[in-house]
């Protein structure tokens, strides 16, 4: 069957999961493969972050709690950066090495993959991103634009481009898109395997639930914000109280577009600014940007804290989530899908981008290790954070040998 008669035939264009039964897991078939890449803007606490010793039996760290459960589906590393200027304006180094004038690792991947997909990458965040914190480059050193809206993204995902005013209706009607072409996805799950028909009710019952959450976020923000005492920096953009809650609704998009095959390449910017982000019922007493400036106030440093495993929680559902989906040959999505998770921020508090905070999870690794390197070592086989990216960008096929100024290659630490 052809993959594209569902496609065809629904007045919406409804993307499809990958199904064994319409072609697209065919024998001798190369095997999918996938990027994510997330950064925090602001980073974290980074001595909370990291546990206090290395190796395969680590203790997990304050801030990794919510991901104990995953230890062995990630790999953790410090001491690495890009030997990089440091600041908030050279967070982009996160991805390129060399700053907002260099193509960053995703889209050297967009660019060898991008063209299986109906998009090439995908670039997201929550409202709008800082205004240094953009995170992907094209070869050409143009930054490109990120998706802060999850309503924006679930169209763009679930609609084709001459009906994005039917979906607006749909969305504000709350009908769901199922609605329109439920028929037509009855008749497909006659037709297709027992575990595809599984598959099929897991990823509709997604959509609707997705659907339900962007309905409810954009009645949500309609809504004035609470007025509190706390000022932000005059220079920092505000961004909305309710991130955290977009964070997730991003994360669930993000799963679906991977889900569908949407695209295989997608990078997602945690914003960070003035936020007050009410986290377990308990206002905290500053904003997001004031507390990474925390200058060692335990109390301070606490509530940064409580941020961070706000990050880390919903990280570890989004992984919980592609885990548990599978690809056409049975296989988990997360085996398919290298996770890099991380910060362009090694220290918020002193603008220090080295020594960042790092984290691999899936692509088919070996995974369960922290991993203390040696910054310091100024041996030329000491690994900097680009070996990393030339282990993962090899991982998916493409012939790379350096980056900036890295060129050993991490394989041996994900074996």
């Amino acid at each position: 069957m052809n993959r594209r008669y569902f496609l065809q035939t629904s007045s919406l264009g409804l993307a499809l999961p990958l199904l064994e039964s319409v072609g697209t897991a065919a024998p001798g078939s190369a095997a999918v493969k996938r990027f994510v890449a997330i950064g925090s803007y602001l980073g974290f606490h980074t001595p909370s972050f990291f546990p206090k010793a290395a190796g395969r039996d680590y203790k997990i760290s304050p801030v990794l709690k919510p991901v104990e459960d995953l230890r062995s589906d990630f790999t953790l590393f410090s001491g690495l950066d890009h030997r990089a200027l440091n600041g908030h304006k050279y967070w982009s180094n996160y991805l390129t090495g060399r700053g907002s004038r260099a193509v960053s690792v995703d889209q050297l991947i967009a660019a060898e993959i991008g063209d299986r997909t109906r998009f090439a990458s995908l670039q997201v965040t929550c409202g709008a991103p800082p205004a240094q914190g953009l995170m992907s480059f094209t070869k050409e050193g143009i930054g490109l634009p990120c998706i802060g809206r999850p309503s924006v993204l679930f169209s763009q995902l679930f609609s084709s481009d001459s009906d994005k005013a039917r979906m607006e209706y749909l969305l504000d009607s709350g009908r769901s898109v199922l609605d329109v072409v439920m028929s037509e996805a009855k008749a497909l799950q006659k037709t297709v395997s027992q575990r595809d028909r599984e598959k099929l009710d897991e990823y509709f019952t997604s959509v609707r639930g997705v659907e339900a959450k962007v309905q409810k976020q954009r009645k949500w923000l309609e809504k004035p914000t609470p007025k509190v005492d706390f000022k932000p920096p005059k220079f920092d953009p505000i961004a909305p109280d309710l991130s955290l809650e977009c964070e997730t609704l991003m994360y669930e998009l993000i799963a679906l577009a991977l889900e569908t095959d949407s695209t295989r390449v997608v990078s997602f910017v945690l914003p960070g600014s003035g936020q007050v982000f009410t986290i377990d019922g308990e206002r905290l007493g500053a904003g997001y940007h004031g507390l990474s400036h925390h200058g060692n106030d335990p109390e301070k440093i606490a509530d940064f804290n409580k941020i961070g495993r706000e990050h880390l929680s919903r990280f570890g559902d989004f992984v919980r989530r592609i885990k548990g989906m599978k690809d056409p040959d049975g296989t988990s999505v997360l085996d398919s899908t290298a996770v890099l998770y991380g910060s362009g921020m090694g220290d918020a508090n002193t603008h220090n981008n080295s020594r960042l905070p790092i984290l691999v999870a899936g692509g088919g690794f070996k995974h369960g290790t922290y991993h203390a390197i040696d910054r310091d070592n100024p041996a030329s086989t000491t690994p900097k954070l680009g070996d990393l990216f030339l282990t993962l960008m090899q991982s998916m096929g493409l012939e790379m040998d350096q980056f900036v100024n890295a060129r050993r290659g991490m394989s041996d630490l994900l074996a």
